[in-house]
């Protein structure tokens, strides 16, 4: 009866791993493939998109050729990410100044409005005029995250999407496009961007490659913190956090219930050892003094 039981709980975990290992590859390729996508937008000359303002003033991606400025895209229900660039972007705006030129758009076409954009940006800018919050509509969004490798989708609790901040070019080119996690760097991500802009003021040509991706570890804890736009902080995700702790658990729990007597006899092995080392020494110690 035991050894069925313990037949059945190894095919069951056996199987749960099997899906988590499956998930995990699938999400690896996932990750590729959107990165592959932002590295080949680069050099993309964008449309003439027509976007709303936080105003309700209508204006055109093309106003901005003939200065180079810096495109990233939000959508202001967002409690995990979004936060991050807005805030790395907030400090660009206020070391810069009229040098700067920001333009934040909302993928949320079916929610976000002028008013809520305004909302938003106000909570970290009173610049309008160099830091522009827009919505746009389906088509336009559609079009211009397509054209910039920028991958979002719309799920139960609102969007999945990639964390990015672009630089475009006098000539309306994308020139790089830098990603973030949450153990950012401020000041890595900042520099970066000041350097893009000045490569894409310059005319220095860009060599296609994204930037700011950190890998694996820096994917992990992005997964498990989200930013807290009221106190300006980064917080744990305890739902990720409890997700990850009972995988562990998982996968470790019934190596102990099925090899418990196996460990339990290493550990009295073990302890055998010692004890006859201690005796040894103790052997030792007493001949010295003879």
């Amino acid at each position: 009866m035991k050894r069925i039981l313990s037949f059945i709980i190894i095919l069951f975990f056996l199987l749960a791993d099997s899906s988590s290992a499956s998930a995990s590859s699938q999400d690896k390729i996932k990750n590729t493939e959107l990165l592959a996508s932002a590295s080949r937008a680069v050099g993309t000359r964008l449309g003439k998109y027509s976007l709303i303002d936080q105003d309700g003033n209508k204006f055109s991606l093309s106003d901005y050729l003939g200065r180079p400025f810096i495109l990233n895209l939000i959508y202001t229900n967002c409690v995990t990410t979004c936060g991050i660039s807005t805030v790395i972007l907030a400090e660009i705006i206020k070391d810069g100044g009229r040098e700067v030129n920001i333009v934040t758009v909302s993928f949320d076409y079916e929610r976000d409005t002028s008013q809520s954009m305004k909302e938003y940006g106000g909570n970290f800018t009173k610049d309008f005029k160099h830091w522009r919050f827009a919505v746009g509509d389906r088509d336009t969004i559609k079009g211009l995250t397509n054209e910039l490798g920028f991958y979002y989708q719309k799920t139960k609790n609102g969007f999945d999407h990639i964390n990015m901040i672009s630089v475009i070019d006098l000539n309306g080119k994308v020139y790089n496009n830098i990603f973030y996690g949450s153990d950012h760097n401020n000041e890595k991500i900042k520099n970066e961007l000041i350097a893009s802009l000045k490569g894409a003021l310059s005319g220095t040509n860009t060599t296609g490659n994204i930037s700011g991706f950190t890998g694996i570890i820096d994917a992990i804890k992005l997964m498990c913190t989200y930013y807290d736009p009221v106190s300006g902080t980064y917080r744990i995700s305890y739902l990720y956090l409890s997700g990850t702790i009972s995988g562990i658990l998982f996968f470790t729990v019934p190596i102990i219930i099925i090899w418990r007597k196996e460990l339990l006899s290493l550990f009295n092995r073990i302890k055998d050892i010692a004890a006859k080392i201690g005796i040894t020494r103790r052997k030792l110690e007493v001949n010295d003094r003879l």
